[in-house]
């Protein structure tokens, strides 16, 4: 029974194999011409894989193109920071030397004491600062309305420190110091507002106060 089922379904397919033959023979005819296919179903499915396989070729070329491009682009941009970065410390090192020749030689013991010294803020003369009652005569800058607060307390000081003949209390000398600083913050808060001469001055009669407040009364 079984071998007789295998013998039919043999048969069929070799049916449905020559119908199809047939069919193709038959289709064929009279399409050379045509600009078809001009063959059989075998060839057109040929003719279409041949298809596929271009489309797949020219997709693979512009992917390798694009590939090419790009690692191009990525060297050039490599080479690019390479070349920024060489030039970059190159002016670094110029910049060192040109600074290393400006400075010169090695300043010894003896012209650094000198420079120190000279470096020296000079003290307020007797019209400036009178040590015996403790008045100041502010420079223009510092007799600004704006400081008016700052003013009085650093007269308060040099007050006291005139009638005591220089005894200062030293919470008394660091409060001084730390009005001179805020006196000094207020005075750049302010800058646009004085000439470079004015400001100069202004600024050294502060850091002058702040050293005759440290020293004992003439």
């Amino acid at each position: 029974m079984r071998r007789a089922v295998l013998l039919v379904g043999l048969a069929v397919v070799i049916a449905m194999t020559m119908d199809n033959v047939a069919f193709a023979r038959r289709h064929s005819r009279g399409r050379r011409g045509g600009g078809g296919f001009g063959g059989t179903a075998a060839s057109a499915a040929l003719m279409g894989y041949a298809a596929m396989l271009r489309a797949q070729g020219m997709a693979n070329l512009q992917n390798s193109q694009a590939a090419i491009s790009w690692e191009k682009a990525k060297t050039a941009e490599i080479q690019n920071r390479l070349l920024w970065t060489s030039t970059y410390f190159k002016m670094r090192k110029v910049n060192h030397d040109m600074r290393l020749a400006e400075r010169g030689s090695p300043v010894s013991a003896a012209e650094a004491s000198k420079l120190a010294h000279d470096a020296v803020v000079p003290s307020l003369n007797g019209t400036e600062l009178d040590s015996a009652t403790g008045r100041i005569a502010y420079p223009e800058a510092l007799r600004d309305p704006l400081y008016d607060g700052l003013r009085d307390d650093v007269d308060a000081f040099f007050t006291r420190r005139a009638a005591t003949h220089g005894s200062v209390d030293f919470n008394d000398l660091q409060q001084v110091e730390t009005i001179l600083d805020l006196f000094h913050a207020e005075l750049l808060g302010h800058l646009s507002k004085y000439s470079a001469g004015d400001y100069g001055h202004a600024v050294t009669f502060i850091e002058q106060l702040r050293n005759e407040a440290k020293k004992p009364v003439r």
